[in-house]
C-alpha cells in the first residue's frame, strides 16, 4: 500500500509499504481525510524523534474489526495509546503513561497511508450530520476544549488568545462561548478578520501593551516570544495556559523570566490532548463554526506536497483527501 513516511532521516511517499493487519481489539481503519498539525512537521523535520508514517489527525471507515459494532463505521479517535492496566492509565492518566504509543508520533505507524490501525478503545463515532473536513478538526477543537478547561474560567474575566494558528483560533471560538472577555491577539489580519465574522474582540499584538491586567493568558505559539508576552499581559496571581504543541524548532533561546512568574505569583499550566468525544459532540451542537478553517487540499499522490503546504505561514488547515 502506499504510507507517507519517514525513515533513515528521509521523508517520502512509499508505494509498497506493508499492509498492517488489525490484531484483538484493534480496528483497520481506510482513512478519508487527515489533517497536517504541526506535529506531523515536527517528524517531517526529524524534530520529533519518529521513525514510521506520519499522521494523526483523521477520519476514517473502520474494513475490518473483530468487534462487529465497529464494522463500517465512520470513525475519529484519540491519539495516545496506553496499556489499560498499567499504573496511570487505570487512574485515568493513560495519555501521560511515559510506556504509551502516539499514533503517527511515537512508536506507532500513523494515518497517513492507505490503512491504519487504532485500538477500537480509542474509536469515537462521527454522527451523519458532521462532513469529514469538519470531523478532522475534531482533535484541534478538543485540544482547544481542555485549554479552556484548565483556565477554570468563572465571571467574566480578562483573557487574551496568543497566537494565529488553527489552535488558537478554536481557543478564542471556545473561550468567547464560556462567558469571558476574550480577544485573540495575532500579527495576521487574515485571521483578525476571522475573528471579526465570528464577533470575538481582536486586536493585533503589535498594538498591545504588557501591563499585566488580563486575568487569563492562553498562549498557543510555543514560542518563547509568546511566553515571554504572556507573563508580562497577565496580572499578578492570575493564569497562563500553556497550549501549544511541543515542537522542538519553536522552542528558541529567549531567556524566560523566572522572577517576574514568582514576583507576580502567576500559574503556569500546561494543556495537551483533550477528549475526542467532547469535541464531537461540540461540533455536533452547532456552535463552534469551523468555515474557513480549511484553506488547502491536497490528493494523497501529493501529500508530500501538503507538509509542504502546512508549513507555510498563511495557512490555517492543510487537508490530505485520502481518497
Amino acid at each position: 500500500m502506499r504510507a507517507v513516511r519517514r525513515a533513515n532521516q528521509e521523508l517520502f511517499l512509499d508505494t509498497s509499504y506493508p499492509e498492517p493487519t488489525a490484531a484483538p481489539g484493534q480496528a483497520l481503519i481506510r482513512p478519508t481525510r487527515v489533517l497536517i498539525g504541526e506535529s506531523d512537521l515536527g517528524v517531517a523535520r526529524g524534530e520529533i524523534d519518529h521513525e514510521g508514517v506520519l499522521g494523526h489527525q483523521f477520519v476514517g471507515v473502520v474494513e475490518s474489526c473483530a468487534d462487529q459494532k465497529w464494522q463500517g463505521r465512520r470513525v475519529v479517535g484519540q491519539v495516545s495509546i496506553s496499556d489499560p492496566a498499567s499504573e496511570l492509565a487505570r487512574r485515568g492518566l493513560g495519555s501521560h503513561d511515559p510506556d504509551r504509543q502516539i499514533l503517527g508520533l511515537r512508536g506507532r505507524d500513523g494515518c497517513l497511508a492507505e490503512r491504519f490501525v487504532l485500538e477500537t478503545r480509542n474509536l469515537v463515532d462521527v454522527p451523519d450530520s458532521i462532513d469529514d473536513e469538519q470531523a478532522c478538526l475534531t482533535q484541534a477543537l478538543a485540544r482547544a476544549i481542555h485549554a479552556g478547561q484548565i483556565a477554570h474560567i468563572e465571571g467574566r474575566p480578562f483573557v487574551s488568545v496568543l497566537g494565529e494558528g488553527l489552535l488558537g483560533l478554536l481557543c478564542a471560538q471556545i473561550m468567547s462561548g464560556r462567558n469571558a472577555s476574550v480577544r485573540l491577539l495575532s500579527g495576521r489580519g487574515d485571521r483578525l478578520e476571522l475573528c471579526a465574522k465570528w464577533g470575538i474582540k481582536h486586536r493585533h499584538i503589535d498594538q498591545v501593551g504588557r501591563r499585566g491586567d488580563q486575568d487569563v493568558i492562553i498562549e498557543t505559539t510555543a514560542t518563547p516570544e509568546g511566553l515571554d508576552d504572556a507573563l508580562r499581559m497577565v496580572r499578578p496571581l492570575g493564569t497562563v495556559v500553556l497550549a501549544g504543541p511541543p515542537v522542538p524548532s519553536r522552542q528558541g533561546t529567549i531567556p524566560i523570566d523566572h522572577t517576574l512568574i514568582a514576583d507576580k505569583e502567576i500559574k503556569v499550566v500546561g494543556a495537551r490532548c483533550g477528549s475526542v468525544s467532547e469535541g464531537i459532540r461540540a461540533i455536533a451542537s452547532g456552535g463552534i463554526d469551523l468555515s474557513g478553517l480549511i484553506t488547502k487540499r491536497h490528493r494523497f499522490d501529493d501529500a508530500i506536497g501538503a507538509l509542504r503546504s502546512a508549513s507555510e505561514p498563511d495557512q490555517i488547515g492543510v487537508l490530505v483527501v485520502m481518497e
